[in-house]
Parts: structure tokens; sequence; C-alpha cells
């Protein structure tokens, strides 16, 4: 089977959560040359299922979404779908499963594997959507990788215990009055409450936390004060119950700075994603089959955490590094097609033992 040729092809076909048509239609057409059975879960994920012997199996995943970013690599398979790219790596992790998959049937494995090809795993919670057709499963362990432009390629990071963040977004709204900014006092100023809001954020130590905004949208027109702004953020720490803790708190602060100025405040939680634990026991079979890396953990989210908090779990960094490094998320980001191959073996000695 020709995995460069398939990395290659849902490169081009990227699509945001909830929105895999055509990446879930290429996908169910490899499974069925396979006749590996399969169901459609969470609208456009996958789930196929290997069933060879009685008793439990263990469940490996990938991500399927991509991005709302314009693709500026000068691959000969860039993106066709101009807008969006797979700019964190979800073609590779879908192609290394599509791998391991084929070779689990060529070799006619004697063991029961569920392949969850997941939706919606930038945002959305496309993990907790599937849950309901996992828990009619006895999973014993579960299996996920990231690739990652920071580590030499085909090397594997991972860490027992947490290694990402537990991730929420929030979206925090003021609304005011609007005024001509000649009569700029008879408004009341929703971009202005935004700013002190964000000042007063932005001017607390969070230790081992990370709170910021990425997006902020607000006004009409240039000369009419603001009735509405919308700062659009994330915010991730080591544990679910942290960061629950700290919405709350901006919750407060909001509502706080929005009666000092005569304001309105809301806030919407989008996504709320636990942290990704590592379980010990699944970490020490994995270092006998590979040479393991330490890593510190890092404040990344990832909705494999969903999956992780209810089966013992392993997620690991799959290093893409041939030295110009981009990081996840970037418009130039674009590992090489031989880490393929590398990231099936890895899954296929953890399916193998």
């Amino acid at each position: 089977m020709d995995l460069a040729r398939t990395r290659h092809d849902l490169h081009e076909i990227p699509e945001i959560g909830f929105n895999e048509f055509k990446t879930q239609e290429y996908i169910m057409n490899f499974l069925d040359r396979l006749s590996v059975p399969y169901e459609k879960v969470a609208g456009t994920g996958i789930l196929a299922e290997w069933k060879k012997v009685e008793g439990p199996f263990a469940l490996f995943r990938a991500d399927m979404d991509a991005l709302p970013v314009f693709e500026e690599t000068d691959a000969p398979f860039k993106s066709t779908h101009e807008g969006f790219m797979h700019a964190c790596g979800h073609d590779v992790h879908m192609t290394i499963l599509i791998g391991l998959i084929e070779r689990v049937v060529r070799n006619d494995l004697k063991r029961n594997f569920l392949f969850l090809f997941q939706p919606a795993e930038e945002g959305g919670g496309g993990a907790a959507k599937c849950l309901s057709k996992l828990e009619q499963y006895e999973i014993t362990e579960a299996w996920a990788l990231h690739v990652n432009d920071e580590f030499p390629e085909g090397s594997v990071y991972t860490k027992p215990g947490v290694l990402f963040a537990s991730a929420f977004e929030m979206d925090c709204t003021f609304k005011g009055r609007s005024a001509h900014v000649a009569f700029y006092k008879q408004g009341r100023d929703a971009i202005e409450g935004a700013m002190d809001f964000l000042h007063r954020v932005y001017s607390v130590d969070r230790g081992d936390s990370v709170l910021r905004f990425g997006l902020v949208q607000g006004g009409r027109v240039r000369n009419v004060v603001a009735d509405f702004c919308t700062l659009y953020g994330t915010v991730r720490t080591k544990a679910f119950e942290l960061s629950e803790k700290a919405i709350l708190e901006l919750e407060e602060l909001g509502r706080e700075v929005a009666t000092e100025r005569g304001l309105k405040f809301s806030q919407e939680i989008g996504s709320k994603y636990p942290q990704v634990l590592v379980d010990g026991d699944l970490y020490d079979k994995l270092c006998t089959l590979v040479d393991v890396n330490p890593v510190e953990m890092k404040f990344v989210g990832e909705d494999f955490g969903v999956i992780a908090m209810k089966y013992p779990s392993v997620l690991f960094w799959l290093g893409t590094g041939r030295g110009e490094q981009h990081g996840l998320h970037n418009s130039r980001f674009l590992p090489a097609d031989s880490v393929i191959e590398k990231g099936v073996e890895v899954f296929w000695k953890v399916a193998n033992n």
C-alpha cells in the first residue's frame, strides 16, 4: 500500500470539525477494500472493529479535522480547499492508523482492536461525542500519537502522568451603548471595557497555568463607540478542576469590570478538554518496545484527554524534525512522508505485544 499517496490525498482535502465528509468517505472506501467492518460515529467519524478472539479490545485513535489556515508550503499535494490546511499533522495521524490497519489485516492478527477516526479534535469536543459508541465495548487500553517537529524524526517522547494540559475555550463579551465618537461620553464603550478586563487578566502571575486571548472582535464602524466587544481565549491548567476554577474567576472579574463601567458582561464556554493522563503501566510497556525519551508536560490541549480519563491510555509525541522547525498550527508545517512508516512501526509493536 502506498501510504505516501494516502497521506497526500488526505492532505489535499482538509476539512474542519464535523465537516470531514470527504475525509470520512476516503477512509470508508479504504476499509471497504480491506473488508474491515465499521460504523459512523459523531456524524463524520468512523469506528472500525477487528475482532478475532473472545475478550477486550485495544483502541487506536487518530484525529481527522484540519484548521482554518491558508497553506503556505510548496508541496505538490498542498490543500485544494483554499483557506484550510492540515497544519497540525492530522493527515499524518490518519495515514499512520490506516497503515496499522492494513498491517493488522495482512497479518491476520489474532487480537481485538478498535480503530477510531475521530472528528473535531481542534474544537467541538469530538471525542466526547464518540464515547457512547466506545462504551459498548470492553476497552482495556487506548493509544494515540501526535507529530511534532520539535523532536527528531521518528523519535518517541512521552511521560507517565499529565502529558498535556486541561484546555477550556471561552468567549468573553462586553455589551455597551453606541454613540458617535464626537459625543463619546454619551456611549458606553465596550472595547474600552474589554481592554481594561484584558489588562487585569494579563497583570496576574498565573504560575503553572496559561490564560490567553487570541482573537478580539468589537465595534461596527470606526467613528462610533463600540456597543460590543468579544474576546476569544483559552485557559490551560494541569487539572480539569483548576480550569473550571479559572473560568469562574474570569467571569467574576468580567462582571466586576462591567459594573464599574456601566456595561454588561457574559461568558460562553466552548470545548472543555481534560488533561491527558498517560497510564504508568502502559508507559512501561511502551518503554520495553521502543526507545522512549522523557519530556516535560506541555500546555497544549488534546481531545484525547476525554478518552484517557475513561480508559488506561498512552499518547506520545512522534518526532518529525529534520532541521527546519515551524511548529504546530503553522501554515508551513509539513512533516515528511518518511515519518509515516516509523509511526506505523511503533503502533504495530504495541498492537503485536
